[in-house]
C-alpha cells in the first residue's frame, strides 16, 4: 500500500510527539532524540509508504534507565525495532532504537549499511533533539574520508563489472539472468548516488534517487530497458545485453573525473582475479568459492581483508 508522503509526514510528527509523552520515555525526553527518518522532507515521489520509520537516539550511558526488556538487547545488538500500528489518526510506525555510539560507527563505514545510514541521517528531521545530536551527526555524515570513498565506489564498480559478465543468460532464457541484470543495475545506481551525494538511500528511494545523478542520466534508457526486461520483455532483454558494455564504457568516463590513473578503474577484470586469487589462498574451499563471486562486496572493507590475511 501506498500513501501521500505529505500527509504521512505531518502525522508521523504528531505521533512522534505523543510518544515522548508515554513511558518509558517521558522521564527521558532530555537524553534522547527522536527523528523521523521516513518520509523526510525531500522525500522524492509523490506517493509514500503505509508507515513512517522513526529513529530513537539514546547513548550507551542512559541505557541502563531503560526496562530491561529493551535495555538488555540494545546493549547487546545497538538496535532494537517496535512495530507500532496504526490507531486512529496515528499512522502505522516503524521505530528503531539505537545507541548514538552505533549511529556513529555506521557513519564511519563503507558498507551498505553504513552508506543507507549516512543518507538517512542526512536526510532526517528531529522531532525532538534537545542535545542537538541530529546536527552533529548530520555534519559527521558528509564528511567520508576521501579513501573511504573510494573503497566504496571501487567495491561498487567491481559489483557492475561482476555482474555485467553474467548478462548472457539474458538471451536464452531472460528469466535466469534476472539476478544478474538487477544486480548490475543497483550497483550502478548505487555508484551514481554515492558519486554525487557521497553516501546512497535504501531501496524504496534508491530508483527515483539514482536517476536524477549524472551516472543515471547517462544510463537512463538502459535503466528503463532493465525495467522491461525485468517484467518479462524479450526485446528490451536483448538490449540490455547489447548494450551493457556501453553502459560500463559511459560510467568508467564519470568515474575517470577522479580516479581516472586507478588499475581497478581500468582493468576492473584483473582486480577481481586478485581478489579471488587472494580468497582462493586463505580461506577453506566452499567459503573460498562463496566469497570469491563477491568481490565487490568484500574486498575492499579493511576489516575484512585484516581477517582474510590473518
Amino acid at each position: 500500500m501506498t500513501t501521500d508522503p505529505v500527509a504521512l509526514h505531518e502525522r508521523a510528527r504528531e505521533w512522534g510527539r505523543s510518544l515522548l509523552l508515554r513511558a518509558p520515555w517521558d522521564e527521558a525526553t532530555e537524553r534522547v532524540s527522536l527523528l523521523l527518518v521516513v518520509p523526510h522532507t525531500a522525500w522524492p515521489m509523490m506517493i509514500g509508504p503505509d508507515h513512517a520509520t522513526c529513529w530513537l537516539l539514546i547513548d550507551r550511558a542512559s541505557v541502563s534507565s531503560l526496562p530491561e526488556a529493551t535495555r538488555a538487547p540494545l546493549l547487546e545488538r545497538g538496535a532494537v525495532i517496535e512495530y507500532h500500528e496504526a490507531s486512529g489518526t496515528a499512522p502505522a510506525v516503524t521505530l528503531v532504537l539505537r545507541t548514538v555510539e552505533g549511529v556513529e560507527r555506521s557513519i564511519e563505514g563503507v558498507t551498505r549499511h553504513d552508506m543507507e545510514t549516512r543518507w538517512a541521517v542526512i536526510r532526517a528531521e528531529a522531532i525532538s533533539d534537545r542535545l542537538k545530536r541530529h546536527e552533529a551527526l548530520a555534519a559527521q555524515a558528509h564528511l567520508l574520508p576521501p579513501d573511504g570513498l573510494e573503497r566504496a565506489i571501487r567495491a561498487l564498480w567491481l559489483d557492475a563489472n561482476r555482474a555485467s559478465a553474467a548478462l548472457w543468460a539474458l538471451e536464452a532464457s531472460p528469466a535466469d539472468a534476472l539476478g544478474a541484470v538487477g544486480e548490475m543495475a543497483m550497483a550502478l545506481t548505487r555508484l551514481g548516488c554515492l558519486l554525487d551525494e557521497g553516501a546512497y538511500p535504501a531501496v524504496d528511494e534508491l530508483r527515483a534517487i539514482g536517476r536524477s545523478t549524472r551516472i543515471g542520466q547517462r544510463i537512463k534508457s538502459w535503466l528503463d530497458d532493465v525495467q522491461l526486461a525485468v517484467s518479462g520483455d524479450a526485446t528490451a532483454a536483448r538490449r540490455v545485453l547489447n548494450a551493457a558494455s556501453q553502459v560500463l564504457v559511459e560510467t568508467r568516463t564519470i568515474l575517470a573525473e577522479r580516479y581516472r590513473d586507478r588499475d581497478w578503474l581500468r582493468d576492473p577484470g584483473r582486480a577481481l582475479r586478485a581478489w579471488r586469487a587472494l580468497v582462493s589462498a586463505r580461506l577453506p574451499c566452499g567459503l573460498a568459492a562463496w566469497l570469491g563471486g563477491r568481490a565487490g562486496l568484500f574486498v575492499f572493507t579493511d576489516a575484512c581483508m585484516a581477517r582474510v590475511r590473518a
